[in-house]
C-alpha cells in the first residue's frame, strides 16, 4: 500500500490534537483513499443482473475493500448503500488517530465528490448519492465470470435451470419475451454459484 504523504507530515497530523477535525486532515485521508483505490481493480455490475440496481466493487490485493450498491424502486433512483471494509477503516483509525464515526464520514464525502461522479460518467446517469454508510469484514474477490469458448445456447439454458431453481421453458419464455439475455443470465448464474461456495 503507498502512502502519498512524507513522514514529517504524517507526524505532525497525529501528533496534533487540533488538527483532528480540520479540513485539512480530511484532506489527507482523501489523498491516502485516492492513492488506494489507484492500486485497485473496479467491478461493475449491470442492472440486469442486480435485481435492477447498478453494484460496483473495488478489488484491492485479492480483497473486497469497498462495495456500493445504487438502489432503484420503480425505475427511480432511491439512494446508495456504500459498504466499507472493516479493516480499511481500522488502518485509517490507526494511522490518523481518529474515531470510526470521522473515519466513515470521511470517505462517505469523499465517495460522492470523488468516486460517484466517475461512476455516472460510465453509467450514463445522474443524480446518484449515498443514503447509507456501514462496515463489512473483508472478504476476498470473486473474478467476473467468463464464458466459455464454445459453449451452446442449450447448455447454457441447462446450467440456469440446474442452478436457479426455474424450469427449462420458464427460462426460454424469459429470454424469448426480452426480459433476459441469454448470456447475461447465464453469466449472471455463474457468479452466484461460484459466491455460493464461500457463503
Amino acid at each position: 500500500m503507498k502512502i502519498i504523504i512524507n513522514e514529517r507530515q504524517l507526524r505532525q497530523i497525529i501528533e496534533s490534537r487540533y488538527l483532528i477535525s480540520t479540513p485539512k486532515l480530511r484532506e489527507v485521508i482523501n489523498k491516502y483513499l485516492d492513492d488506494y483505490v489507484s492500486n485497485g481493480n473496479r467491478i461493475i455490475g449491470k442492472k440486469s443482473r442486480n435485481y435492477g440496481n447498478f453494484h460496483e466493487e473495488w478489488c484491492i490485493d485479492g480483497v473486497n475493500t469497498i462495495t456500493m450498491s445504487y438502489k432503484f424502486k420503480d425505475d427511480k433512483f432511491n439512494g446508495g448503500l456504500l459498504l466499507i471494509s472493516e479493516d480499511v477503516v481500522k488502518t485509517i483509525q490507526q494511522m490518523f488517530s481518529v474515531r470510526e464515526t470521522f473515519v466513515l464520514n470521511t470517505i462517505e464525502e469523499w465517495y460522492e465528490a470523488t468516486m460517484i461522479p466517475k461512476f455516472e460518467k460510465i453509467v450514463g446517469e445522474s443524480g446518484f448519492y449515498i443514503k447509507k454508510i456501514d462496515t463489512i469484514p473483508t472478504r476476498r474477490c470473486f473474478p467476473e465470470p467468463i464464458k466459455p469458448e464454445g459453449i451452446t445456447d442449450d447448455e447454457m439454458i441447462d446450467f440456469i435451470a440446474k442452478n436457479a431453481g426455474y424450469k427449462r421453458q420458464e427460462i426460454i419464455d424469459k429470454i424469448e419475451s426480452g426480459e433476459r439475455d441469454l448470456e447475461d443470465y447465464y453469466l449472471d448464474i455463474v457468479d452466484t454459484v461460484e459466491r455460493r461456495k464461500y457463503w
